[in-house]
C-alpha cells in the first residue's frame, strides 16, 4: 500500500479542517471570548509542532510503522510496552469520534433516528473502504473529498460576511488576558494531538522527501480555516451567543441568505462534513487496526478487523450523550494525552534514535 504527497496533505487537510470546526470552536469562545482567533492561531502553532515531531521521528526509519520503529530503537520488549499508552487512547478516541459524529447527525438531521443505527451505518462505510482499499482507498478517498470541504469552508465564509461585525473582535486582549486564551487554545489542542498518529501513516508515503513539507502545508492551511471560521463565528453571533451553541459553524450556515434564493446551504454543509468526519474515523481506525495487528505479529492485518471493530463500537456507547464527550472526556484526557502520547513518548524516541543512528553511522565511518 502506497501514498502519494498529494494524498498526504489531503488527508492531513481534511481530517483537521471539517470535524475540527464541529466541536472546537464553542469551548474556545467560551475560555477566549473575542480573543478566540488568538487562542486558535496558538493552537495552531503547537498543531504544526505536533505534525513537525511526528514527521521527523518516522523520517528516522521511513519504512516502518511507529509499531516497528520504536521496537527498532528500545528493543522489542520496551519498544512493546511503550506504545501501549498511545494505543489505549487510539482506541478510546475511535469510540468518540464514532459516537460524537454520530450525535451531530443526529441532532442535525435524522433525531427520530436511534443513533445506534447511526453508528452502525458510519462503521459499516468505514469497514468497507478499510478491508477493501485499506490506505489506499482512504487517500483516494481524500484527495475527491479535500477540495469539496475546503470549498464548503471558503464558500460558508463568503457567503456570512454581510452578517459579520468587525466591532465583535474588539477590544483585543484587554478582556482576556493570555491565561484566558492559553484556556481557550486547549480544546483545538487536544484535536490536534491525534495528528501524532501520523507516525502510522509516513511509511506508505511513496516518496518519504515529501513528507515534510506536505505534512506541514497541509496542517498550516487547516489551522489557518479553523482561525478564520472562529473569527467569522465570533463576528456573526458575538462571543456570548457563539459560546452557549453547541456547534456554531453550523448555526452559522444556517443563517445564510444572500439576494433571497441562496440559503438553507445547511443540508449540503452537514454532508460535506460527514466527509471530514468519514476521513478521520476510518484513517484512526485503519491505524487501530494496522498497529494492532503488527503489534501481536499478525501477517493478515484484515482478520483483526472483526476483533477491533465491536470494541470501537462498544466504546462509542460509553457516553451519555454528546455533552459528556466535549466536556468531561477532553479534560480527562487533557494532561495525559499531551505530556505522555503526543509529546513524552515520540520525543523520547525521537531522541534515543536519533542517538542510535548517529553511533551507528559512526561505527560504520570508522571501518
Amino acid at each position: 500500500m502506497k501514498i502519494s504527497g498529494l494524498q498526504l496533505f489531503w488527508l492531513m487537510l481534511s481530517l483537521v479542517t471539517g470535524s475540527g470546526m464541529l466541536f472546537t470552536l464553542s469551548p474556545t469562545i467560551i475560555e477566549a471570548k473575542q480573543d478566540a482567533w488568538i487562542a486558535a492561531a496558538f493552537a495552531g502553532v503547537i498543531g504544526l509542532c505536533i505534525v513537525f515531531l511526528a514527521v521527523k521521528l518516522s523520517l528516522l526509519y521511513p519504512d516502518q510503522t511507529f509499531v516497528q520503529y520504536s521496537q527498532q530503537i528500545l528493543g522489542k520488549w520496551l519498544g512493546k510496552i511503550i506504545i501501549v499508552p498511545p494505543f489505549v487512547w487510539l482506541y478510546s478516541l475511535d469510540g468518540m469520534i464514532l459516537r460524537d459524529s454520530s450525535e451531530f447527525v443526529y441532532l442535525a438531521l435524522f433525531n427520530r433516528t436511534p443513533v445506534y443505527v447511526l453508528l452502525v451505518t458510519l462503521l459499516i462505510l468505514a469497514v468497507y473502504v478499510i478491508y477493501t482499499g485499506g490506505i489506499e482507498g482512504i487517500a483516494r478517498c481524500s484527495e475527491i473529498m479535500g477540495p469539496l470541504i475546503v470549498l464548503m469552508v471558503v464558500g460558508t465564509c463568503v457567503l456570512s460576511l454581510n452578517h459579520a461585525d468587525w466591532h465583535q473582535l474588539t477590544p483585543v486582549y484587554a478582556d482576556s488576558g493570555i491565561k484566558s486564551i492559553l484556556k481557550g487554545s486547549i480544546p483545538i489542542t487536544v484535536f490536534y494531538s491525534s495528528m501524532i498518529f501520523f507516525t502510522m501513516v509516513i511509511c506508505f508515503l511513496s516518496d518519504s522527501r515529501q513528507a515534510l513539507s506536505r505534512a506541514m502545508w497541509g496542517m498550516a492551511i487547516a489551522s489557518f480555516f479553523i482561525l478564520v471560521a472562529t473569527a467569522m463565528v465570533t463576528m456573526t453571533f458575538g462571543p456570548e451567543l457563539a459560546s452557549r451553541m453547541w456547534v456554531p459553524f453550523f448555526d452559522m450556515t444556517r443563517s445564510i441568505s444572500l439576494l433571497g434564493f441562496i440559503q438553507n446551504v445547511d443540508i449540503v454543509v452537514v454532508i460535506i462534513w460527514l466527509f471530514s468526519v468519514f476521513l478521520k474515523f476510518s484513517l484512526l481506525l485503519f491505524i487501530t487496526i494496522y498497529g494492532t495487528a503488527q503489534w501481536l505479529n499478525m501477517r493478515d492485518w484484515r482478520k483483526l478487523m472483526w476483533i477491533v471493530v465491536p470494541i470501537v463500537y462498544g466504546i462509542s456507547l460509553l457516553p451519555k450523550n454528546l455533552a459528556v464527550i466535549l466536556s468531561d472526556y477532553t479534560k480527562a484526557i487533557t494532561p495525559y494525552t499531551m505530556s505522555i502520547n503526543v509529546f513524552g513518548i515520540p520525543l523520547l524516541l525521537w531522541i534515543v534514535g536519533t542517538i542510535r543512528q548517529k553511533r551507528a553511522n559512526k561505527k560504520v565511518r570508522q571501518r
